[in-house]
């Protein structure tokens, strides 16, 4: 258990300027939903896709109240090719569009990329957010402004790692008249909390 003395230790979460307000995430980058979500991204066994598509359907179902107020749901763009058989937050969208129903709005093509930018994963921390400011940023388009203006738009991402995406992707979509950005992740790392007091 997190005890009061402990702070987040990732940058992003005490600054004013990180663009989003809440993430929430349906479980930690571990175990069967890591596997499952790492299959799909780098293997393109499309297998996953349903089964990933129905755990992100329920939890949206299951915690509704949370979401009410969410008048687009959005998908961060996949970057196909560096080692990405497939677009996989696509296809997981797509497998939970028909459990989701009518209950929100789910706009594939809102937000997209103009050109290909290289992965974050697997680089420190501090490369990550400035390839994140530069290219990413410098790709990332809201094709319909819009169909953001005044909404409370929800973003959809496989894994949380450094929060870098969702900040780049939280400030193209109220550049565009977006009112808050929050995210929905299938899967967050693990939190590593530091050495503390003993309860």
């Amino acid at each position: 258990m997190l005890g009061p003395w402990w702070r987040c230790p990732n940058y992003w979460c005490h600054r004013d300027d990180r663009g989003f307000d809440t993430v929430w995430a349906v479980g930690e980058h571990r175990g069967e939903l890591r596997h499952a979500i790492a299959a799909l991204k780098y293997r393109g066994d499309r297998r996953f896709a349903a089964p990933l598509g129905r755990l992100l359907a329920g939890f949206l179902v299951e915690h509704a109240p949370f979401f009410d107020d969410v008048g687009v749901i959005v998908r961060t763009p996949g970057t196909l090719g560096w080692s990405r058989p497939c677009d996989h937050t696509g296809e997981i969208v797509t497998a939970a569009r028909p459990l989701i129903g009518n209950l929100w709005r789910v706009d594939d093509g809102l937000l997209v990329k103009t050109e290909p930018t290289r992965p974050l994963m697997g680089t420190a921390a501090a490369v990550r957010r400035l390839r994140a400011a530069a290219e990413l940023r410098a790709s990332l388009v809201v094709t319909d402004p819009a169909a953001v203006a005044g909404q409370r738009v929800l973003c959809i991402d496989d894994v949380f790692t450094d929060r870098s995406t969702l900040r780049e992707v939280a400030g193209v979509l109220r550049r565009a008249g977006a009112a808050c950005v929050s995210g929905l992740v299938l899967a967050r790392q693990p939190l590593r909390p530091p050495a503390g007091p003993s309860p």
